[in-house]
């Protein structure tokens, strides 16, 4: 958002906004193969029957990732509109970005409730500036995107946190640092991505916390 973050409504959703979308499993287990199809495609086309713990998106859609971040800076605006690129065209997933969605006047506040409930997946980008709004240390007039979103991920998280914690996925970028997570987000006891360059293999166990797909099945007992 402009003095906003990244989430869009159309004015229908009512009371609490809790994340939709899909939960695939653990966020430990992947198979990012690099002549295969995109990960995020080849888990939209299971046909696994969905249960309260474990859905898929609609055959043949990828998941759909929304992005939340913070504008520190125009270097770092365009090093998560880079990222949120990647993730788009070569990793297949349908990412939502606040920066290719200011086509207009719109109420950015709606656009992030609908964000928020339409996503398989929010991407929180750490960042000093993030993390400043997120823990509501910042000036209260400045980043009231940021402050916003944060703040509806915080009572998705109290709301229901095991659910949350699939969903919310902690991103750090390369040039930023763990410790720029927000705490509430528990960087050192759950788990976080660190991104270490654009490519498949950089963004590898991110993907594998999307699909839920494992790199390595679990053994059979022997008898």
């Amino acid at each position: 958002m402009s003095q906003h973050n990244s989430f869009t409504n159309t004015g229908t959703n009512t009371g609490p906004v809790v994340f939709g979308g899909t939960v695939n499993g653990s966020v430990r287990g992947g198979d990012i193969r690099r002549d295969a199809e995109p990960a995020a495609l080849r888990i939209a086309s299971r046909t696994e029957p969905a249960t309260e713990q474990r859905s898929t998106p609609a055959p043949g859609k990828p998941p759909r990732v929304f992005i939340t971040y913070s504008h520190d800076d125009e270097q770092h605006r365009t090093l998560v509109r880079d990222f949120a690129t990647f993730l788009r065209t070569r990793a297949a997933l349908d990412v939502r970005l606040d920066q290719w969605a200011d086509d207009g006047r719109r109420d950015w506040s709606l656009w992030a409730i609908e964000q928020l409930a339409e996503a398989d997946f929010v991407l929180v980008i750490a960042s000093p500036d993030y993390k400043r709004r997120a823990e509501g240390t910042e000036e209260p007039h400045l980043g009231l995107g940021a402050q916003f979103e944060a703040a509806m991920i915080r009572d998705n998280l109290t709301r229901d946190l095991p659910r949350a914690t699939r969903r919310i996925l902690p991103v750090v970028l390369p040039g930023r640092r763990v410790e720029e997570i927000p705490s509430f987000l528990n960087a050192h006891s759950t788990t976080h991505y660190e991104i270490t360059e654009f490519t498949l293999a950089g963004v590898e166990e991110l993907l594998v916390a999307i699909t839920g797909l494992a790199r390595f099945s679990l053994p059979e007992i022997g008898t």
